[in-house]
């Protein structure tokens, strides 16, 4: 599973040490090529939901309320882009985005959905104030990104008249721009199938871990609790701390922070630990450079299907979630907690009692 975008991320982290200043700017984007840093590649998997029913969700509006799009199926045409607002190709295409809500807007429901990867909401509101994005918008929980199978951003989907699919894809452009004529062109209907997609409830201290696929660097799989035994889960991207650079410096600032903690701390022995990654961008050979590179002391695991963070609420990132050794959650210490230390010597001391 991790194959599948390979292609893709290699040309997206292509160009990145050149990038400067202007990897800030929502606006000064040339049109993408291959090679460029804003380019991503078509991911041929994605045709799989051509045709398939739209998801039965209600997403989860930015300034508080649902957004529900089921309603619209049948009546109009759905368009959800799912975005993240670090990814290069993502701003790249926010002006393109703006004037396609502007033109269509009254005529389709718009809707730009945050992959809720590594993006908390407060930081989603100031990066639509600043992108001027009239949208829409709202964050997932998981539920869509899961159902995607996400591996990378943006995502273009639009479900038609049928409420069925009519087109997934990375680009913007003339394909885009055909696909949303064809859809507007689609006549009314009056039954509607729908794919169901099951949405849990973020983990509260005291709940029971559920168990979640993972896999490790060699695609064997990893076990997220392990009772007996107290837990410290990292959650983080391999790429946080070298795409983030010219755009996130305090994120790259707090992963190697977080990184450098967990390496310290899980040499005394009085938790586990684990290093858990997204699979968004990230590719065997993703991973290895990144092994590589840092070389943590913490062993890790991809979450393979995103449910991991979705479990645990993970938005922003770095995290760590504290497990007991009975495999309830203790806590979760958030980007901006700064007594990481304090909470394993907690965790540990409640083992021992």
């Amino acid at each position: 599973m991790f194959s599948r975008h390979a292609v893709i991320v290699a040309i997206y982290l292509c160009g990145l040490a050149s990038l400067t200043h202007a990897a800030n700017s929502l606006t000064d984007y040339p049109a993408a090529k291959p090679g460029d840093a804003g380019y991503v590649a078509e991911d041929p998997e994605l045709a799989r939901l051509v045709g398939s029913p739209g998801p039965n969700i209600t997403l989860r509006s930015i300034h508080g309320g649902t957004i529900n799009i089921v309603n619209n199926y049948g009546h109009k045409p759905v368009y959800l882009k799912v975005w993240a607002s670090y990814c290069i190709p993502c701003r790249a295409q926010m002006p393109g985005f703006e004037k396609i809500y502007e033109r269509y807007g009254t005529k389709m429901q718009v809707v730009a959905v945050n992959a809720g990867i590594g993006d908390e909401p407060a930081k989603v509101r100031k990066f639509v104030a600043e992108a001027n994005m009239h949208m829409p918008v709202a964050i997932d929980d998981g539920s869509l990104v899961g159902w995607l199978k996400l591996d990378s951003t943006p995502v273009h989907l639009l479900i038609g008249m049928d409420g069925r699919i009519a087109y997934a894809g990375h680009r913007d452009g003339p394909p885009l721009d055909a696909a949303l004529e064809r859809v507007l062109a689609g006549k009314r209907q009056t039954r509607i199938e729908t794919t169901n997609i099951q949405s849990a409830a973020a983990l509260r201290p005291g709940d029971l871990v559920p168990s979640v696929e993972l896999r490790g660097p060699d695609n064997s799989p990893a076990e997220l609790v392990r009772t007996g035994r107290p837990r410290a889960v990292l959650f983080t991207a391999t790429w946080c701390e070298s795409y983030l650079k010219d755009i996130e410096p305090k994120t790259v600032e707090a992963c190697r922070r977080a990184r450098e903690q967990a390496d310290e701390l899980s040499q005394n022995g009085s938790v586990e630990w684990l290093e858990v990654v997204t699979r968004l961008w990230t590719t065997p050979k993703n991973l290895a450079s990144y092994q590589k590179r840092m070389k943590p002391r913490v062993p890790m695991a991809v979450d393979t299907d995103g449910q991991a963070f979705h479990a645990f609420g993970i938005q922003g990132f770095p995290a760590v979630a504290l497990i007991n050794a009975d495999g309830r959650l203790f806590r979760i210490v958030g980007p901006d907690d700064n007594d990481l230390t304090t909470a394993i010597e907690e965790l540990a001391g409640r083992h021992k009692k």
